[in-house]
């Protein structure tokens, strides 16, 4: 009889483990499920409150592991495939928006070759390794942050975080409602905005949109047409190939060169222009105006301070009129002579005119051509040949 007794011990004893493993299985199928796709599939996820953090292998396989889900919850988990797409979905017994545990996260491993369509009303957004494919979501409050994106584009959005973003070959669109965006080099085109924050990209290689309402922007060469502006920072763009058209209502402007027209105001700071090959139409409530101008004979140009010394700088072969004005404010009398238009080329006319109060000088470059306005108030203006 004992040794029935041990034998039916012994017998449970080795089930045990058998059955703890099965229950172990059964409970973590219920958080994590693997689907065999091909390439080129996309993967959509929609859940309330949880980080999604996306890595890449080279499977054939999306992987899913949810972590931080309530037993009680766990029939709010969906996961399934529809032909060569995997859907992950959780909604909270709360609704939208209702989900409490900040521990809530996703993380789900995807072929490099495949797309990605990501939603969370709360979390971070994370896409580590390099992904062939597009990448779209959304988060309503936290930090989105992906690597180098091969063949595709990007669309992604946050009410309140920062972006970060390495190369993409496709086109960009990254937006926030109060964070600072940093991005690498843009094959396509790129559209980056933010409501409070910085903005730095390496280069684009096609056209550019870039605005935030109180940051600085910095951005690197540009294929295309360049639009920047910010409510209250510097912007310092490299090589724009195209026309150029930047705004600031309280910092500095520099642009190291572009090919057509370019636009740049500023409230409150100095522009700097350097290798324009076009027109100007530059202007600064308070600062200076220092600009480098090749005219391309199809615009007039203007250079305009209210209170700041401008300073031109033009090829002497160039075919130009050039029309400079200093008013001066105050007592006409004593600070007429305290500035002057200075050039290294000999003008056509110079005078001082007591009625308007201005000193006025006009250079017609071999001949004349396309005119170029040059203006300040109670500052020099400088006209130099520019150098080969």
């Amino acid at each position: 009889m004992k040794n029935l007794l041990k034998g039916l011990l012994f017998g449970v004893l080795l089930l045990i483990p058998g059955l703890l493993a099965s229950a172990g299985q059964s409970d973590n199928d219920q958080r994590t499920k693997s689907f065999t796709v091909a390439k080129g599939g996309t993967l959509e996820v929609r859940v309330e409150g949880g980080d999604i953090k996306i890595s890449v292998w080279e499977k054939n396989e999306v992987l899913v592991k949810a972590e931080g889900i309530d037993d009680d919850d766990l029939d709010r988990l969906k996961m399934k495939q529809s032909g060569n797409d995997v859907l992950v979905e959780f909604r909270n017994r709360g609704g939208w928006g209702g989900w409490g545990g900040s521990h809530l996260r996703f993380d789900i491993t995807v072929p490099s070759q495949y797309n990605a369509n990501l939603h969370t009303s709360g979390g971070d957004i994370d896409v580590r390794g390099s992904v062939n494919g597009t990448i779209k979501g959304s988060t309503s409050g936290g930090d989105v942050t992906i690597d180098n994106v091969k063949g595709g584009k990007v669309d992604l959005s946050t009410s309140g975080g920062d972006m970060r973003a390495g190369d993409v070959q496709g086109d960009v669109t990254l937006k926030t409602s109060g964070g600072n965006i940093e991005m690498g080099v843009v094959g396509g085109e790129a559209y980056v905005a933010t409501s409070g924050g910085d903005i730095t990209v390496k280069s684009v290689g096609k056209s550019l949109r870039a605005n935030t309402s109180g940051g600085n922007i910095e951005i690197g060469d540009v294929g295309g047409e360049a639009k920047v502006s910010t409510s209250g920072g510097d912007i310092k763009v490299r090589k724009v190939s195209g026309s150029a058209t930047m705004s600031t209502s309280g910092g500095n402007i520099d642009l190291d060169g572009a090919s057509g027209t370019v636009k740049a105001s500023t409230a409150g700071g100095d522009i700097a222009l350097q290798n324009i090959t076009g027109s100007i139409d530059a202007s600064t409530a308070g600062g200076n105006v220092e600009a480098e101008l090749r005219p391309s004979g199809k615009g007039r140009s203007k250079l305009a301070s209210a209170g700041g010394e401008i300073i031109l700088s033009i090829p002497e072969d160039a075919k130009a009129t050039i029309e400079a004005t200093i008013r001066i404010q105050g007592r006409w009398s004593s600070r007429r002579s305290d500035y002057k238009v200075r050039s290294d080329f000999k003008a056509d006319s110079y005078e001082q005119n007591d009625e308007d109060r201005e000193i006025r000088a006009t250079y017609k470059l071999n001949g004349g051509g396309e005119l170029i306005e040059l203006k300040t108030v109670n500052s020099d203006i400088t006209l130099k040949r520019a150098r080969r």
